[in-house]
């Protein structure tokens, strides 16, 4: 007898879904003007150190092809003197050139020197016009904001290439020291000065009442005795 196969009907899908989770997000932390410096103009904190921009080597000019004496034989008797000619001029040589390299050194590290004081300068400037600090507390701020901020102090290094980034930094800065710096009166003694005030108008109201009362009390005979003791300084 053949078998006969039963086919099972498939099982309804369930279509009810889970009651989805509902999570918080985190509230996003303030951002301050110099963070949206930062991000503004993609500013990573790559930077190590606190050091002034680097000026590129100028291109060396092409020298002239020197002279080569001619070499004497070597048992010509004036070679001893041929070699002491070259030693001579050899350490000669050498001595200019390491004068010469020490006079450029000199010399790009002074214009180094007097380019970063200049941005410096300039820099303290703008924080002291923005925030009201003194010149000599703006400086000694700067100067620790780059030390310890990598991101400003990139921004400070590359200032000779992108000098917008700068002018935008040092205006979130002052803003920033602005805030820092700024002396913050107590209420009470505001309040105290403010009592202190007022009692001294109220004494001063009161004496010259008292002197008009005087006055007015006094019968016209009165009034001109007074009048010449104070004449006579009596008062």
């Amino acid at each position: 007898m053949a078998e006969q196969q039963t086919q099972q009907s498939p099982k309804p899908a369930d279509t009810t879904q889970a009651p989805a989770a509902t999570t918080t997000a985190p509230a996003a932390p303030a951002t301050t003007p110099l963070e949206k410096v930062y991000s503004d103009f993609k500013i990573e904190a790559d930077a190590a150190e606190f050091k002034p921009q680097t000026t590129q080597k100028p291109q060396e000019q092409q020298q002239q092809q020197p002279v080569i004496p001619k070499v004497p034989d070597p048992f010509d008797p004036n070679f001893g003197a041929y070699q002491q000619q070259l030693a001579t001029g050899l350490t000669a040589l050498n001595q200019a050139l390491a004068d010469t390299q020490g006079r450029l050194t000199n010399m790009q590290q002074q214009l180094t020197y007097e380019r970063t004081e200049a941005d410096i300068k300039q820099a303290v400037g703008t924080i002291v016009e923005k925030s009201g600090l003194k010149p000599s507390i703006a400086e000694v701020a700067l100067q620790a904001k780059a030390r310890d901020d990598p991101r400003f102090r990139a921004i400070w290094n590359n200032r000779v290439k992108n000098p917008v980034a700068l002018k935008a930094a040092l205006n979130a800065v002052a803003e920033e020291f602005q805030a820092e710096f700024t002396v913050k009166q107590d209420p009470q003694l505001v309040e105290n000065q403010r009592a202190v005030q007022a009692s001294r108008n109220a004494m001063a109201t009161t004496q010259r009442q008292s002197d008009q009362d005087k006055w007015t009390g006094m019968s016209p005979t009165e009034r001109q005795a007074e009048v010449q003791r104070m004449i006579r300084g009596g008062r």
